[in-house]
């Protein structure tokens, strides 16, 4: 069975097939009784996928290794911050890349699901330091809640209802309250005054609200890997402002029509 979910999550055909007789929801629940757990090659790190999306973007990541350029990321990396952790594949594949070192961090998602899959990936790979958060960046001050919209498919959620509109999926959205956090915050009372090496932002059209929220907590940070949206940010605002921080641009990795990635590192490094 585990066989089979892996070939048809693969298959574009297959998914759109699976997702129209609604067969996805019996591959769902197949695999959070039944999850399928995996070992990366050539180390001990564990990770595992209880729904059918997460199948995909795992071997795109871990198989493929086409997600990410692993040759930018600052040497002997040990602290980090993940935003939009999702599952916790981003901050897996920081652990492979480890080698063995101890990392510490913090994990942010504002899907509750996501947050337990990704805490469980901190614990079985054995990083107790690796701390997973629910909340929300970007959206208001600690202590308030903030009106989140979640897809039916754990890949995909934004906390502005506009761009349930532009993204233009058929399927459930379901809207949760999700308390606002505030990074800086939960960074020292984890960590105090310790550096945080990279920072990995992808939280699906806040990245502009949580860059000038959250300027103090960028004189902590070494490096930068963000996603950015083009209905709510161009390269251009999020460049100028990065480089009023210190940071330089160092590489784009990808761009489309709608959204963007890139790498920027502090200047003095």
């Amino acid at each position: 069975m585990r066989r089979l979910l892996t070939s048809l999550s693969r298959s574009t055909t297959a998914r759109w097939l699976m997702r129209t007789l609604r067969l996805h929801k019996f591959g769902n629940w197949w695999l959070q009784h039944h999850p399928l757990v995996k070992k990366l090659p050539n180390s001990n790190v564990v990770y595992r996928a209880t729904r059918l999306e997460s199948i995909p973007l795992a071997v795109e990541m871990f198989e493929h290794e086409n997600l990410y350029d692993a040759t930018l990321l600052p040497k002997d990396f040990t602290t980090f911050v993940d935003m939009g952790c999702n599952v916790g594949y981003f901050t897996t594949w920081l652990v492979q890349l480890a080698g063995g070192r101890k990392l510490k961090g913090l994990m942010l998602d504002a899907n509750p699901d996501a947050v337990a899959e990704a805490q469980w990936h901190a614990q079985v790979n054995l990083m107790p330091e690796i701390v997973a958060l629910h909340g929300i960046v970007g959206e208001g001050s600690p202590g308030e809640v903030a009106e989140f919209f979640l897809y039916e498919s754990n890949i995909c959620s934004t906390s502005h209802v506009s761009d349930v509109a532009k993204l233009n999926l058929k399927g459930k959205w379901s809207k949760i309250s999700v308390p606002c956090v505030n990074i800086e915050a939960k960074w020292r009372q984890h960590f105090g005054e310790t550096r945080c090496h990279l920072l990995k932002i992808d939280i699906e059209g806040s990245e502009m609200n949580f860059l000038r929220t959250e300027q103090s907590f960028l004189k902590l940070v070494d490096s930068i890997l963000i996603e950015w949206h083009k209905w709510n940010v161009s390269f251009v605002e999020i460049k100028s402002f990065l480089a009023e921080q210190g940071f330089d641009h160092i590489k784009t990795l990808e761009e489309s029509e709608n959204m963007g990635t890139a790498f920027f590192r502090v200047r003095h490094l």
